[in-house]
């Protein structure tokens, strides 16, 4: 198996571009894939979707749903709405899903929920959410990458090699949860 560190890897295996910094890909089947943990990937892709600063798109939607193993139905019921609007928010892909943003945050504060964060984290969140800044988001195309820093890797094929301990862990997603003290505390706890 051919391996290599690349400066930064396009992921799009969760059905929206993630950029990966700093990675190693390893080939499989002529194909380079990251050689990440894909549990911790996903865990730190939705708390990078809680604190993005642009309104959701439909494949995030989506991604969210299916990582809580949720049917339309009971995705909806959560927030107050039908499946319909669920399915219609879906299939917006890569484009914002035009979620009321009451709405939009009620579905960050659940990832958060789900996640058993703290109650610190979750209250930041709700106070700091830009219902303004959402609202206006919600209009434009934003198919820009969620970037990963240091990204976590997957168990070592040979035991030279080692996985990226959880205290070296740290995703740098925006500008502003590298600023936010608390966040990277609760990351090098883990």
């Amino acid at each position: 198996m051919e391996t290599k560190k690349v400066k930064r890897f396009v992921y799009e295996g969760l059905g929206f571009p993630i950029a990966l910094v700093n990675v190693s890909v390893v080939k499989k089947r002529g194909v380079w894939t990251p050689a990440v943990n894909y549990s911790k990937l996903q865990k730190e892709v939705l708390l990078a979707l809680v604190h993005k600063t642009v309104a959701l798109t439909g494949n995030e939607i989506h991604f969210i749903r299916t990582h809580f193993e949720m049917t339309l139905e009971s995705f909806g019921k959560n927030f107050g709405v039908t499946h319909v609007a669920v399915l219609t928010w879906e299939k917006m892909n890569n484009k914002p899903a035009k979620i009321n943003p009451a709405t939009e945050l009620c579905i960050r504060l659940f990832i958060l929920d789900k996640l058993h964060t703290s109650n610190q984290i979750f209250r930041k969140v709700f106070r700091e959410f830009d219902f303004t800044g959402i609202a206006k988001s919600s209009s434009l195309k934003t198919d820009k990458p969620i970037t990963l820093y240091k990204s976590p890797t997957r168990h070592p094929a040979n035991s030279e090699d080692r996985d990226i301990s959880d205290s070296e862990l740290r995703p740098i997603v925006r500008k502003r949860i590298a600023e936010n003290h608390d966040i990277l505390k609760r990351l090098s706890k883990k």
